[in-house]
């Protein structure tokens, strides 16, 4: 049995139903997934979070201090949080999680952090007898010796800006992907009659894409995410304000607002296809497999982690250019949701995943004996092989 002090992060309470952000919900799943193979997991965060049943809880930030740094919850609110690690939460948690797991930890405890040099501190807090690991990295700016990345591209792409344009490898830096629950994202064989753009309403997400391929084919195009500021009809037609300055106009459009739990799983199931057609080198994307674990496929680009997570033809389509989107739009109905579905459990449930972290954290763990050279002649399943 392995011992987890996980520390969660200063604007939410870890919890599925009070929060939009994904970078909590991978917390809560982790923290679920570890909990499951039998280790001891002690959760550091903000009071009224929902983890007891796998977790300790400590709570380290109060609800009104939340409030007074970022105001009410409001899942349709883009949180402008600092990254400079200088804002007055990012010490508060940082200390008093360091304070907490110094009255629990034993030696050889792993500290699990996310969001990369925020939280060094609680690396350099926590002592030298146990070991800081960042498990779930789809962010710039990562410190620490072991360090799980979503994907391959967005490793390859930390290590190019770590080590200049000939980097050598690093072999406790592995790729685990996100995870999702399949009971949250259930099946859906038939399909209704729109498109779905689901994620954050910023140019660099590819939002324009989206809706001129909607118009161009003349469908209608459902827009739900964070970061809309007003949306109003004007002389007949729709138009949708986003927070970044852009406005996205036409009657095709459907603006919904931020969606969480059941509802954020009926539209993806429901849609002809999810639209995630992400400018950057995206990280992860987890809306295009939130989409293939009902059965519905995903247009994307075809850079970043889409390589990895779409299959060309099969589960989705991955394109360079508006005529490519177009006909993938166009063509979306002729795939398979059942196929579709039935590759991202085999790649992305929870049950699947779970195993991934059992085996690096094994190889973490034999740093205390003999390290990259110790053996398992008991071994009787290679985990490894589980790997994405």
């Amino acid at each position: 049995m392995f011992r987890l002090h996980v520390v969660a992060l200063p604007h939410t309470q870890t919890s599925k139903v009070h929060t939009a952000c994904a970078f909590t919900i991978k917390i809560l799943r982790f923290i679920r997934m570890m909990a499951s193979l039998g280790h001891k997991v002690y959760h550091y965060g903000a009071e009224g979070s929902e983890v007891s049943e796998w977790a300790e809880d400590v709570p380290v930030l109060s609800r009104k201090e939340q409030e007074g740094w970022f105001g009410p919850f409001d899942q349709n609110k883009l949180y402008k949080a600092d990254w400079t690690g200088n804002a007055p939460y990012w010490k508060a948690l940082n200390d008093r999680s360091v304070a907490e797991i110094l009255k629990r930890k034993r030696p050889g405890d792993f500290v699990c952090v996310i969001m990369g040099r925020l939280c060094k501190p609680i690396a350099d807090g926590a002592g030298s007898d146990v070991l800081t690991v960042e498990y779930g990295i789809g962010y710039n700016g990562p410190f620490s010796k072991y360090r799980v990345f979503e994907s391959y591209a967005h490793m390859h792409k930390i290590w190019g800006v770590e080590g200049g344009r000939d980097p050598d490898g690093k072999f406790y830096d592995v790729v685990i992907p996100n995870y999702l629950d399949p009971e949250e994202y259930p099946f859906g064989a038939v399909k209704q009659d729109y498109f779905l753009y689901l994620g954050r309403l910023v140019q660099r997400k590819g939002i324009k894409i989206a809706v001129d391929t909607c118009r161009h084919i003349g469908a209608k195009l459902v827009l739900a995410g964070q970061g809309c500021v007003k949306h109003e009809v004007v002389s007949g037609v729709k138009q949708i304000h986003c927070e970044d300055g852009a406005v996205y106009s036409g009657n095709h459009l459907e603006f919904v607002g931020s969606v969480i739990g059941e509802r954020r799983a009926r539209l993806l199931q429901n849609a002809k296809a999810v639209f995630v057609p992400t400018y950057y080198i995206e990280p992860f994307g987890t809306v295009a497999v939130e989409a293939q674990m009902t059965g519905t496929p995903a247009i994307t680009t075809d850079f970043g982690v889409f390589p990895e997570t779409v299959e060309h033809g099969r589960t989705g389509f991955r394109c360079r250019t508006l005529d490519h989107f177009v006909w993938a739009a166009r063509h979306v109905g002729d795939l398979d949701p059942r196929y579709i579905h039935q590759r991202a459990l085999a790649n992305w449930s929870m049950d699947r995943v779970r195993w991934m972290y059992q085996e690096y954290f094994t190889m973490l763990n034999d740093l205390w004996k003999s390290g990259w050279k110790e053996i398992h002649d008991d071994r009787r399943e290679l985990d490894w092989l589980r790997r994405y």
